[in-house]
């Protein structure tokens, strides 16, 4: 399966933006804004009609998280890799 990473379109003080986690293999959703689904989550977005722009400070935590997400999925998925390998592992 492929690995998690962190996508970012836009900047802080940017519209429209969009911080997400996905599927490296996920050629759309890299070259989309949207499209969340099973191999794309959304840590935030904006293209709305407001276009309230995120400050740097909060763009940096918002890119920390979406940091700390893909590596949570990526170690859960290697742990079941390893279990389905080994179904003595678990102990």
């Amino acid at each position: 399966m492929s690995l998690w990473v962190v996508e970012i379109k836009g900047a802080p003080d940017e519209t429209p933006f969009e911080i997400s986690v996905l599927r490296a293999d996920n050629v759309h959703g890299r070259r989309s804004y949207g499209w969340y689904g099973g191999d794309k989550i959304m840590i935030a977005d904006h293209g709305g009609p407001c276009r309230n722009r995120v400050p740097p400070r909060v763009w940096t935590h918002l890119v920390g998280v979406a940091h700390a997400v893909a590596e949570e999925l990526n170690r859960e998925e290697a742990q079941e890799e390893l279990y389905a390998a080994d179904p003595t592992a678990r102990r």
